[in-house]
């Protein structure tokens, strides 16, 4: 009740920037130690300043966001279901809220817009988006960005959904296009069973924020805003041609170790190599994947997942008339993203 009331008392709609608002840098930066800094500025690696005077020019590329994706024509966004534990500590957005700033005033306007746009179902992804939005852009905006890329067919409708039906069949488009393109590294990741549904949400899903450094997730946000989903194809091509290397040099038994590759992990691929993330977004805006080529595969793999979604109910119903509590299921109530991925796994394995 104290977070509805408090919730109900903010208004984001004058609000600025968050790196722009009073205490910000003091509440969420850290200080000296940039360890003790809010989550979501572990990969800032210099490129948002405390000094307001440094910020100048990202603050001007981020206020070009809104138009580039059309959201500035948004005038008014439509009503929502509210998202299961709406309001309180319950809410899974509340959570992510946690996870991704430090002190409550911003947990709460983080909320605030995710729950003017999640309509009745919610996933980690758009607050993974949403919560990188927030530093650069009006809150006002950020939930117009966010109706936006979520809703319009250019984007990513149905990828922050509990079920992302969305995104598997398009990381099975994915699989297909690596294929083609790369078989030795798509031979490579199926003899280590490694389904793309258990690894590429960090690209397609969370847009590759925790994936990448600051400076080169400014450019892909950039090239996904203004090409949208096709961006994504091209950017995951484009990863695997980065790392392709690293991924046959790796046994197949080491799949951890190709977990950690394919998810661009800090351990391995170290911020402080800006240029190898950079050449990751070059090289995606450069990769040759037609509408055409994924309009077809697209089909295709819809139809495919459908016949397994198919085989999922009629077993889910059979363990329900069995009083079976282990049935395979989609759910928004996932603690942490590894869940999210064992999940997505055990629906492409059916």
């Amino acid at each position: 009740d104290d977070l509805a009331s408090a919730l109900g008392k903010l208004d984001i709609k004058d609000a600025g920037p968050f790196i722009t608002q009073p205490k910000f840098w003091e509440e969420e930066g850290g200080g000296e130690n940039p360890a003790l800094a809010a989550p979501l500025l572990d990969r800032n690696s210099g490129l948002l300043s405390t000094e307001a005077d440094a910020n100048t020019a990202v603050l001007a590329r981020a206020a070009k966001w809104a138009a580039l994706c059309g959201a500035d024509s948004v005038t008014e966004l439509p009503p929502v279901q509210e998202v299961k534990g709406a309001g309180t500590s319950e809410s899974i957005i509340w959570r992510d809220a946690e996870r991704t700033f430090k002190t409550e005033p911003f947990r709460k306007q983080m909320i605030q817009v995710l729950e003017l746009v999640a309509d009745g179902d919610y996933h980690q992804g758009m607050g993974y988006f949403c919560g990188f939005l927030l530093l650069l852009v009006p809150p006002s905006d950020v939930s117009k960005i966010l109706h936006r890329v979520g809703t319009d067919d250019k984007y990513t409708p149905g990828y922050w959904k509990g079920q992302p039906e969305a995104f598997v069949r398009d990381a099975m488009v994915y699989q297909r296009l690596v294929k083609a393109r790369m078989p030795e590294v798509a031979a490579h990741l199926e003899l280590a069973s490694l389904v793309p549904e258990a690894y590429a949400q960090k690209w397609f899903v969370g847009l590759c924020v925790h994936a990448m450094p600051f400076g080169p997730l400014l450019e892909l946000f950039e090239a996904f805003l203004e090409e949208g989903h096709m961006f994504l194809f091209k950017l995951s091509v484009a990863i695997v041609s980065a790392i392709k290397t690293h991924i046959l040099q790796t046994k197949p038994a080491e799949v951890n170790k190709l977990f950690e590759l394919l998810r661009l992990d800090k351990k391995l691929f170290a911020d402080d190599d800006q240029g190898f993330f950079h050449d990751i977004v070059k090289a995606a805006k450069a990769t040759d994947v037609t509408e055409d080529e994924v309009k077809a595969l697209r089909e295709e793999e819809m139809a495919k997942l459908q016949e397994k979604l198919q085989k999922v109910r009629a077993r889910e119903k059979e363990l329900a008339e069995e009083d079976d509590d282990d049935e395979i299921v989609f759910s928004d109530e996932d603690e942490d993203e590894e869940d999210e991925a064992a999940r997505l796994a055990k629906l492409a394995a059916q």
